[in-house]
């Protein structure tokens, strides 16, 4: 059962992500390049998946039940284009479109898989 705590947990959980992605992932590709990237992916992904996974700043109660674990890369998304969208950036329907196939591939590989 939702309560305030887990509402607010939940939010500053699904802020978090995207904020620290997008002031810190492209300063690291910036600076290290390839290995930046690769850098920021396992430091930033894996310490804010511990914050919201192991800490529990995200209450999931669907993942009681053995749900698929979808929040973090929605809060992703949706940050980074909220971002970009104030930022007067101009959208690439292509990448959106390809990230959206990408998560649908993905999605019926897994449940192949299961």
């Amino acid at each position: 059962m939702w309560t305030w705590q887990h509402v607010l947990t939940t939010i500053f959980g699904g802020i978090i992500f995207p904020l620290v992605i997008g002031m810190v992932w492209g300063k690291l590709v910036e600076d290290y390049k390839s290995f930046g990237g690769v850098l920021a992916g396992f430091f930033i992904v894996g310490t804010i998946w511990l914050l919201n996974h192991g800490i529990g700043l995200m209450y999931e109660p669907q993942m009681n039940a053995g749900g698929a674990w979808s929040d973090m890369a929605i809060a992703a998304f949706w940050g980074l284009f909220v971002a970009d969208l104030f930022a007067g950036k101009k959208i690439d329907w292509e990448v959106i479109i390809s990230g959206v196939l990408g998560g649908v591939l993905g999605g019926l590989l897994l449940f192949a898989m299961v």
